[in-house]
C-alpha cells in the first residue's frame, strides 16, 4: 500500500511540473538562441564527427534549449543539447520533449 502511495504521489507531482512548463510555454516568445546560432554551436560540439554525422530533427523546449539530432549513414545516432550557457553532445539519446 505504501509503494502505490508513493508512486501516485510521485507521478502527481511529475505530471504536474509537466503541465506547468507546457503552460507557462508562450509560443510567441522568441528563443534565447537563434537557430542558425545553435545550430553552429552544435556543428562545434560534434567537432570531427560532423563528416560523418548528418542533421536530421531539430527541437526547442520551453527553458531555451535546442536538440538536434544526428544520423551517420550507418544509423548511429548523436543527439546535441544547446542552450544559452553550453552545448553538449549525448550519444544515443533521443531528446524528450
Amino acid at each position: 500500500m505504501k509503494h502505490s502511495i508513493i508512486i501516485f504521489a510521485m507521478l502527481t507531482i511529475v505530471s504536474s511540473v509537466a503541465f506547468a512548463t507546457l503552460w507557462l510555454f508562450d509560443p510567441k516568445t522568441a528563443p534565447t538562441i537563434p537557430l542558425p546560432n545553435a545550430y553552429g554551436r552544435a556543428m562545434t560540439a560534434l567537432g570531427s564527427a560532423t563528416n560523418e554525422f548528418h542533421c536530421t530533427d531539430a527541437k526547442f523546449n520551453t527553458p531555451g534549449t535546442w536538440f538536434f539530432s544526428f544520423y551517420s549513414t550507418n544509423g548511429a545516432l548523436k543527439t546535441v543539447e544547446v542552450s544559452t550557457n553550453s552545448s553538449k553532445v549525448v550519444d544515443g539519446v533521443p531528446p524528450t520533449l
